[in-house]
């Protein structure tokens, strides 16, 4: 090192002693100075051309290549850092990790885990700006305080996500739980508990609820007259039963029934929902300015409500063929729970019923239709169609036989055996036909000092739940006054706890269904 700066010396005088004969002035001097110094001094590195990290667009500068990277790429530097605890090695470790992978921008957007923490990216390669630039001014750029709306998505996606694993693990250590105490205290006591609601996995629970989420199933429930006409029936007729009670609304959806019971004088009414839609309905009531209804997102079995007790249990809880989604499980358990002694819960009464029916016309489209679908035999779905009920609309003509009620739920007592239950049927031919499906309906009443009502029957006003349409593999010719005996049964799935599994014997034959 002192050699070269001896040579370097001896170099920078020479031209002094050559030309003694020039004038020595200070000026001069200076001014020579300066000019050595401008020609030896090294370019500005954010002068330096720059190729971008993703594409071949080159720069005039590095910080023209950076808003580059932000504008056309979407890549910002500030957030990578903030994002990935980053420091000027861990910048240069992933400018070599980009180049040796040739990793694209949506790659490293995408990443949860910084892949360039390898030291083998901090060897020395081919020179290029990205590697000299003073990554830490990237501080100053930004303010930390306040995060970008990327960001903030990205950390309530994350937040979200660890919630959704917490809940799974929860009910994991509930359903390992409950094993524990069945095994301690016998399967007897635990199958003569009717305390604990039955419970879905995570999975499809999550599902559920999400599907409620949705506009499209309010607007459906909301404009079914039938449905929503008689629920405000049921309480601005009767606001003598409603007036200065408490009422709580199970799976309130949009809050209409809650806002139809402070229209009635109820003193205080509390919704609870566990999807999403609940929040649309908190603005619902914000706007309407009703002060007197709170409503809370939970599920109503893991959640603490603003009163313990309540003088009116009210909701919407039917599903097809009556019992689909249990979610009567809710309901019987906000009975036991949160229902005032002398309390009442709405609707008060629920009557299944089934009927013989004969339309060639539907049964060749749902059914027959298979045999030959654009000359292409797929009567191996066949089988599929008649297991899984048609829920349509049907028309009454074709009823071949009176209906026979096989189900009759008092709400204010049915258990959590309901969806189990099995009955014999008789059901007494009107006209004759040719058989081809059962015909499931259910009827909902409101016992109150003025009494309402609503049927699902083909022969009622027809509702979003339609009918349930359960078709038989051979069609069966009947005459008026025939009996036809059979009997249909009817079990709680037993891996979709809001599912059915229904079988009806009949013709000698045992048909089985699932109703989802």
């Amino acid at each position: 090192m002192k050699d070269t700066e001896v040579k370097d010396n001896t170099k920078e005088e020479e031209p002094t002693k050559e030309a003694p004969e020039e004038p020595a002035s200070s000026s001069s001097d200076e001014d020579e100075y300066d000019d050595i110094d401008d020609d030896d001094e090294p370019m500005d590195e954010g002068d330096e051309p720059t190729t971008c990290l993703f594409c071949t667009e080159t720069s005039a500068s590095i910080a023209i290549a950076i808003d580059h990277l932000d504008a056309r790429h979407k890549v910002n530097l500030s957030q990578l850092q903030r994002k990935f605890q980053m420091d000027q090695y861990s910048f240069i470790k992933l400018i070599n990790y980009i180049r040796a992978n040739k990793i694209s921008a949506d790659q490293l957007l995408s990443a949860e885990q910084a892949q360039w923490q390898d030291e083998k990216y901090l060897r020395p390669g081919e020179y290029e700006p990205w590697l000299c630039y003073d990554y830490e001014v990237l501080k100053t750029d930004s303010a930390p305080d306040q995060p970008s709306v990327p960001e903030l998505q990205q950390r309530i996606a994350e937040q979200s996500q660890l919630l959704q694993q917490a809940n799974e693990d929860m009910e994991r250590m509930r359903n390992d739980f409950k094993a524990l105490l069945q095994k301690v205290h016998g399967d007897e006591e635990s199958k003569g508990s009717n305390k604990s609601v039955p419970r879905n996995n995570a999975c499809l629970d999550n599902e559920y609820f999400k599907s409620y989420s949705h506009f499209g199933i309010h607007h459906e429930m909301l404009s079914d007259k039938v449905r929503t006409s008689t629920y405000r029936a049921s309480l601005l007729q009767n606001e003598a039963v409603v007036r200065g009670k408490t009422v709580l609304d199970v799976g309130c959806g949009t809050g209409i029934l809650s806002i139809f019971a402070s229209k009635a004088g109820a003193a205080r009414v509390v919704g609870i929902d566990n999807s999403d839609i609940v929040y649309t309905a908190m603005d619902i009531i914000r706007k309407n300015k009703v002060e007197n209804v709170e409503l809370i997102k939970g599920r109503l079995e893991d959640t603490d409500l603003p009163e313990a007790k309540y003088d009116i249990i009210i909701s919407e809880w039917m599903g097809y063929f009556l019992l689909y989604e249990s979610m009567l499980d809710s309901i019987i358990y906000a009975r036991e729970n949160h229902l005032n002694p002398n309390g009442i819960i709405l609707p008060s009464r629920c009557t299944l019923s089934l009927l013989g029916y004969g339309n060639d016309t539907l049964y060749a489209e749902q059914v027959e239709f298979w045999s030959n679908v654009y000359e292409v035999d797929m009567s191996d779905l066949r089988k599929r169609s008649i297991e899984e009920p048609l829920m349509e609309v049907v028309d009454a003509e074709f009823m071949l036989t009176d209906p026979e009620q096989i189900a009759n739920f008092d709400i204010m007592t049915v258990d959590l055996n309901y969806p189990n239950f099995t009955h014999q049927f008789n059901l007494k031919v009107t006209k004759p036909g040719r058989l081809s499906a059962f015909v499931g309906y259910f009827d909902t009443l409101f016992e109150l000092p003025s009494a309402v009502m609503f049927s699902t029957s083909p022969t009622a006003t027809p509702t979003h739940w339609k009918q349930t349409v359960f078709f038989i593999d051979k069609p069966q010719i009947v005459k008026e006054g025939d009996v036809i005996s059979g009997k249909i049964t009817s079990r709680r799935h037993k891996e979709d706890v809001r599912a059915l599994s229904v079988d009806i014997e009949v013709f000698g034959k045992k048909h089985k269904y699932m109703v989802v």
